[in-house]
């Protein structure tokens, strides 16, 4: 039996979409560092030329290469869920690494109106939805699964409502979380690493759904420059030092992206990443329980202060509400900064304070799951790097499928959402 790698990396570029070309440059720069004994790189590529799986070989040559022609769709969960397989099964390592490249809802129109029909036979297909949903430029959707369950309710008004309260969201969470589990029930272990190249997944709903599958996450709470990962440098220093756990590579990761976009801003300005240990969640967790729960006690006095904590951190985070588009297009807030508002507002009552606190020292970098946090731009001041589901009052209603989610169960965070809601209407 072949000597185990330390790691084998599957980086599942799924690019057919506006993102074609980004997509192929991220493959040629992961081939061109290529393959060691004790580092497996495989890609799979999926653009409007075809799609392929690729094991790198020595630095810009290809070891292993298999054509999946244009019929392959990279937005099932299964076909990621085989192709994990296929890599890990041929280079088994001590740690295994996914990198998921994704514009998310970067669904073309068409696209959308064949799962629409797929979803609602015979309905009449509506073009501005289509048109509205392909426009969107956040990672709402890895899955067709996910767009697909979105688009099942017959009504456009209740379509809507879903589409907009962040179920899209919630609902591709857990179908992540499935897909996470069933690569680590294949390898034996849990996901040593996952990455998520794709924008807005950096929050506590995702990190709590993966727990169990994967030891270190690493993500942007906000938006990804097409250019992607500094794929050279991260493999490039993995190479170097192959022995790294996780944790050490998630935190490798913050520092290579960071220091890339520093030195070459990208032109929206949206620089943010994190690396949380999953394995050191918990406390994390609680913290955000404690907070739901003080806010359930007291909303009457909380509710207006909580809104009033959103409204600051929307003005700070959006350079006084110009840049757009944004995180707040999905309904994701920076946990971080609504904590540190609450935590200073003197009229509130003590037990919100307290508990308020406690989620901002839960998030402080090297003080418990957060191995490591970075951002560029004086809009992200005060950023935690780790957002949370926060629907300001006014929208009609708190999707259902959010209660599925583990950080609902763990925290109440749903049930919170309701009173708040209330005490606005």
């Amino acid at each position: 039996m072949p000597r185990k790698a330390q790691w084998t990396v599957l980086n599942y570029i799924a690019a057919h979409n506006n993102l074609d070309q980004f997509g192929k440059r991220s493959r040629d720069e992961i081939v061109g560092v290529g393959s060691t004994e004790a580092v497996v790189q495989g890609v799979l590529l999926d653009s409007h030329a075809g799609s392929a799986r690729y094991v790198a070989g020595e630095p810009g040559r290809v070891r292993d290469q298999h054509l999946l022609g244009k019929s392959f769709d990279s937005g099932d969960p299964e076909e990621l869920i085989r192709t994990a397989r296929w890599l890990y099964e041929q280079y088994p390592a001590e740690r295994y690494g996914l990198v998921l490249w994704s514009h998310g809802t970067g669904w073309e129109p068409a696209e959308i109106e064949a799962i629409a029909q797929e979803a609602r036979p015979g309905a009449t297909s509506d073009t501005s939805e289509s048109q509205e949903r392909a426009a969107g430029p956040g990672s709402r959707c890895l899955f067709r699964s996910t767009l697909r369950a979105l688009l099942t309710p017959e009504q456009r008004s209740e379509r809507a409502i879903l589409f907009d309260d962040g179920t899209g969201h919630s609902l591709d969470t857990l179908e992540l979380a499935r897909v996470t589990t069933a690569i680590a029930s294949a390898v034996g272990q849990p996901l040593e690493l996952l990455g998520m190249d794709a924008c807005l997944m950096a929050n506590l709903e995702v990190a709590s759904e993966l727990r169990n599958s994967v030891r270190s996450l690493v993500a942007s709470p906000e938006l990804v420059p097409g250019h992607s990962w500094p794929y050279p440098q991260i493999y490039s220093a993995l190479r170097a030092q192959p022995q790294v756990d996780g944790s050490a590579l998630a935190t490798l990761v913050v520092e290579q992206y960071l220091g890339y976009y520093r030195s070459q801003p990208p032109r929206a300005g949206d620089v943010t990443k994190v690396a949380l240990d999953l394995g050191r969640i918990d406390p994390l967790l609680a913290a955000a329980g404690g907070l739901a729960d003080a806010l359930i006690a007291h909303m009457n006095a909380a509710g207006d202060a909580l809104w009033s904590a959103q409204r600051v951190t929307q003005a700070r985070e959006t350079r006084n509400g110009v840049r757009q588009p944004s995180k707040f297009d999905f309904d994701l807030w920076d946990l971080g900064s609504v904590a540190n508002e609450l935590a200073g507002t003197a009229d509130l009552p003590a037990p919100v304070r307290v508990a308020a606190r406690g989620v901002a020292d839960a998030l402080r970098p090297g003080q418990g799951c957060v191995l490591a946090e970075g951002h560029e731009g004086a809009w992200f001041d005060g950023s935690s790097g780790t957002s949370v589901f926060l629907m300001p009052p006014g929208k009609q209603r708190v999707a259902p499928d959010y209660a599925q989610l583990a950080f609902a169960r763990t925290t109440r965070w749903d049930r919170m959402l309701e009173a708040y809601h209330s005490h606005f209407a």
